[in-house]
């Protein structure tokens, strides 16, 4: 699949008004910290899936790590919600995604040595082609 489905959610989730992923730092695969705890990201990783077959649909997951910037808890908190409640309500709002839906709900944050907090949330993305 080209691109691959975590960057294509990591596309639709920059195209959106507003950006999802407005005052973060995007990566893709692994978290690359900057060192400034000033900084937030947002991760995007494949995570597994059901069996890829030709002309039938198939299940992606994609994790998206949310890391907040230290002391911004309520904001990355809310940044969750944003991105969980535009998936809600938007779950074919890009054709190179597919259908997508949140698997998990909201997760219990956890928090990095450096006191940031970061959420882990997992989708499901069903495409055929």
């Amino acid at each position: 699949m080209t691109p691959s489905m975590h960057d294509r959610v990591k596309n639709m989730f920059s195209s959106t008004s507003p950006k999802l992923t407005q005052g973060f730092t995007v990566q893709t695969l692994l978290w690359t910290d900057t060192g400034s705890l000033a900084t937030s990201f947002m991760v995007f990783r494949p995570n597994s899936g059901t069996a890829i077959r030709n002309d039938i649909g198939s299940e992606y997951y994609v994790l998206v790590d949310v890391i907040g910037a230290k002391g911004k808890n309520a904001d990355t908190d809310k940044v969750v919600d944003s991105i969980l409640d535009y998936v809600q309500a938007n779950p074919f709002a890009d054709e190179c995604v597919g259908k997508i839906e949140n698997v998990g709900g909201k997760p219990s944050p956890v928090l990095s040595e450096e006191g940031r907090l970061i959420y882990r949330l997992q989708f499901a993305c069903t495409f055929g082609d």
